[in-house]
């Protein structure tokens, strides 16, 4: 799973010691694959660990877990769906 900006913001922020507000923060995945299962919705509430969704790639099924403690905000793929590296498929807000 892959982190997209303003994670790196956000954590700079918060090494300064200077307030923190909420970013939504866009999850993709670091592998090409297909959609088989969509494990969360927007206004899930999320933990590290907790599993987000699982993509088959080279005949293998892989589940994408929460690397961010945060709330789901949107959604951006279904099952059956074809992902890309780098594709922005669910937004957490942390």
């Amino acid at each position: 799973m892959q982190i997209l900006a303003p994670l790196n913001e956000y954590a700079a922020q918060s090494e300064s010691g200077r307030p923190v507000s909420s970013a939504p923060c866009d999850i993709s995945t670091s592998m090409p694959g297909n959609v088989v299962d969509v494990l969360v919705k927007p206004g899930d509430t999320v933990t590290i660990g907790d599993p987000l969704f699982v993509i088959e790639a080279m005949k293998m099924e892989t589940e994408i877990k929460a690397q961010i403690v945060g709330k789901v905000l949107a959604v951006h793929i279904q099952k059956s769906d074809r992902v890309t590296p780098g594709e922005a498929l669910i937004q957490i807000e942390i």
